[in-house]
């Protein structure tokens, strides 16, 4: 068997793991780098890894058989239209255990107050023992995790060694219970959001963006959260942009810490996130879209995907496939 490998945009110096993923691999193969992919560059691709394809790529790409997604996120590309022209879908968990490290961050840095401590410490002005305005503690309290993926059970079992309860949701509460147990305490369906929401203390996003998850924590649901924190690993729009603004600038919400976004600019540009002004909102820690994105995430993506393909051409069969 041949494959034609085409990687798009990808960091050049990973090649040594490609090769090294299909050392001794019993097939031909042939890898293309495409920082731009041009016209007719995906005419003979058998496989290719990008975070997804427009549609004139994908029409010229008419020997395409897997598109290897080097993350979790496949909101971008239409999964039916794939799987109608035969195209199998895989995407990587590899940055896992990277975001929910940083959902911890965050989560830390709303109860500790600490980019406004930091920000006043520098104008000396004081928080804490010396002005009597003391910290509060995550111990003890009440994380709610909206997608109990593999990014919502790292941040369970990083949230259990603080001492916090867990609950969340998960579309089938049946599905690895096994490998949630000992680190959420109570699993709900999804329609059991509002329960959460009102037992939480935290509500941490982690659950893929779908036209189901658009939009899901609303007006209704942050109008229910007050004195709470929102924290959003996952994507912007399953948050409405408008209701959280809102619900900042009202106090409705203690807090929130948000990493993923509404606007993105283009690369190198400059832009600010969002078309209200999150930015002046001092009950609000914002990152650029950066949780999932470590050196060391990047090489597990990086060797999970040339791996995968490896054994998709090896066996027929690939893993984390979203388009069955």
């Amino acid at each position: 068997m041949a494959a034609a490998v085409s990687l798009i945009r990808p960091p050049r110096r990973w090649e040594a793991l490609l090769r090294k993923a299909f050392k001794g691999e019993n097939f031909q193969y042939d890898f293309e780098y495409l920082p731009e992919p041009g016209p007719g560059s995906l005419k003979q691709a058998s496989a290719v890894i990008a975070a997804s394809l427009t549609e004139e790529q994908l029409k010229e790409a008419e020997n395409l058989r897997l598109l290897q997604v080097p993350f979790a996120g496949t909101d971008r590309i239409d999964l039916k239209l794939m799987k109608k022209r035969g195209i199998i879908v895989s995407n990587s968990h590899e940055n896992a255990s990277s975001v929910a490290e940083h959902g911890m961050l965050l989560l830390l840095s709303l109860t500790k107050n600490l980019v406004n401590q930091d920000k006043d410490l520098r104008r000396g002005l004081w928080h804490g023992w010396v002005a009597r305005k003391p910290n509060a503690e995550a111990r003890g309290k009440t994380l709610g995790i909206i997608g109990l993926g593999s990014i919502g059970r790292e941040m369970a079992r990083r949230a259990k060694s603080f001492d916090m309860r867990v609950i969340g949701t998960k579309a089938d509460p049946q599905k690895d219970a096994d490998k949630l147990a000992g680190i959420v305490d109570a699993i709900h369906s999804s329609a059991e959001l509002d329960s959460v929401i009102k037992k939480a203390h935290y509500l941490f996003v982690s659950v893929p963006l779908s036209k189901t998850t658009e939009g899901l924590i609303g007006e209704s649901q942050l109008q229910r959260m007050k004195g709470k924190y929102l924290i959003n690993v996952s994507r912007g729009e399953i948050v409405d942009e408008g209701a959280l603004y809102a619900a900042l600038a009202k106090n409705v919400l203690k807090g929130a810490a948000i990493d993923t976004w509404y606007l993105y600019p283009e690369e190198g540009k400059f832009a600010f996130p969002s078309r209200y002004p999150f930015h002046e909102l001092p009950n609000v820690v914002m990152t650029p879209h950066a949780a999932g994105f470590t050196k060391e995430s990047a090489m597990r993506n990086w060797l999970f995907s040339f791996r995968n393909i490896a054994g998709f051409f090896r066996d027929g069969r690939a893993e984390n496939v979203v388009n069955r």
